[in-house]
Parts: structure tokens; sequence; C-alpha cells
């Protein structure tokens, strides 16, 4: 029986390339150059991922309630990252500092984005702001932004039979400011209330507000609120109580 003869260099070779395989691997590695190519390339594609999902813009909100007429400020506007895709332009960028020689022509809420149409040079309509004194309690939809229709209630003259005229002296007029004050002993309250006026029912505004006639709001397409109205009622009153009379006189004459 013959026995197989052992290589003399099979020992050597074997602990060789154990030695191999237990050594660190250098950067000239193979190995490890393809697997940090492959941790960057799968780094590069999340990033790409979130970027494209991310498309964000600076815009600007209002970080008060703007009235109509106010410049345009940067201590009035904080910026606010949203997704805003196709309709960014219509709202005014952050990417630069806001225009200071534009004014607010319509009336931006706390918190709310600012559209570009709501910054101009000059109001677009050419209205004009009127202040008015308002004695009655407001609406609730009496507020800044909201169309309200203007009533005056002139009424009648001492003596007469006629009662309290109720007119309508403007309809849709903007609200773009509403102020509450107090009298000194805080008995009586009045409502200062900022109008956007049109150009051609400016003078009927004016001429309401200058007379003696007391000025209501409502909302815009709304009737005013109900009133004491007694010169409506007084001629039927006057009718009925003639008749009375005439029956009275009448069952007075018929008596005997």
């Amino acid at each position: 029986m013959t026995s197989e003869k052992q290589h003399p260099d099979a020992a050597p070779r074997s602990a060789a390339e154990a030695a191999d395989r237990l050594r660190r691997p250098s950067w000239k590695d193979p190995r490890l150059i393809v697997g940090v190519l492959l941790v960057v390339v799968s780094m590069a594609g999340v990033v790409a991922l979130v970027g494209s999902q991310d498309r964000t813009a600076p815009v600007y909100a209002a970080d008060r309630t703007i009235s109509v007429g106010e410049p345009v400020s940067a201590e009035d506007l904080r910026v606010v990252d949203v997704r805003l895709d196709d309709v960014s332009g219509q709202y005014l960028s952050a990417d630069r500092e806001p225009p200071a020689d534009l004014q607010f022509v319509s009336v931006v809420e706390e918190g709310e984005l600012v559209p570009a149409r709501a910054v101009d040079a000059v109001d677009p309509l050419g209205r004009q702001a009127v202040t008015l004194e308002i004695e009655d309690t407001l609406a609730r939809a009496v507020e800044p932004g909201r169309a309200v229709d203007l009533w005056a209630t002139t009424p009648g003259a001492i003596g007469e039979d006629a009662g309290a005229r109720v007119d309508q002296v403007v309809a849709g007029a903007e609200v773009s400011a509403v102020t509450e004050s107090s009298s000194t002993f805080g008995a009586q309250s009045a409502v200062t209330v900022e109008l956007l006026v049109a150009p051609d029912d400016l003078p009927e505004v004016l001429a309401a507000r200058s007379s003696a006639a007391a000025l209501s709001l409502v909302p815009a397409g709304a009737a005013p609120a109900a009133a004491d109205h007694e010169g409506e009622s007084a001629p039927d009153g006057e009718s009925t109580e003639g008749e009375d009379a005439d029956e009275d006189e009448g069952g007075e004459e018929e008596a005997p």
C-alpha cells in the first residue's frame, strides 16, 4: 500500500492564504472601494429623491392684520416656506426685500399669505378711504375685507306726522378697518369704521356723514335692521281711530 506524498510547499501555502484573509483591508482593496461607492450612490439617490419632493418656496405672510393703505414694510411680514408649485407667482415672494414704494390695496389677515395682487402703488379701483362713526352694534359679518351696505336713517321733523326716512347711501363698499372706542365713563361706545368708497359714491357718503342721519352698516345685500318706523304705521292708526270715532259719534246720535 502506497502512501501519498505531501507536497512540501502545501502547508506554508495554506498558512499564507489564511494570513491574507485575516489581514486588515487597505484603501487599495477593490472590495472596500466598491462598498464605499455603493454607499455614496445610495445617499445621493436619497438626497435627490427628497429634494424632488420638497418644492417649497419662501413667501411673505402677514404678521398682523394689515389694512388698506398701509405701506409694505418688513416689520409687518414674516417669511414662511410653503409648497405652492405652479401658483407661487401669485404670492409675494420672500426671495427679495419687500418693495417699500408699494401699499396694501386689500385687507390681509394675520397669518395669511400675502397675495401679489394685494400690493400696488395705488388702488387699481381708485377707491377713497372714508371713516364713519357708527353707533349701532355691528353684525359679525362686518369686519375688515368684507363688503357692506351703508344706510342712513333720517328722523322726521318735530310736529309732523311723517316718520323716519331710511335710504341706502352706498352698496358693496369694502371695510378696511374697524376700531371700537368708549366714552370716558364707559356708558356709551361708538365704532369707527373705515370704508373704501368709489369716487362716484364719495359725495353721497360725505353728505350722509355730515348730516343728522344715523348711519348703519349691514352685510352687502342684506336689508337694514328693523327699526322703530312709527311713521309708516301712523297713517293706518289714524284712519282706524277716525273710523272708531265716527262709529262712536254715530252711536251717540242713534242713542236717542
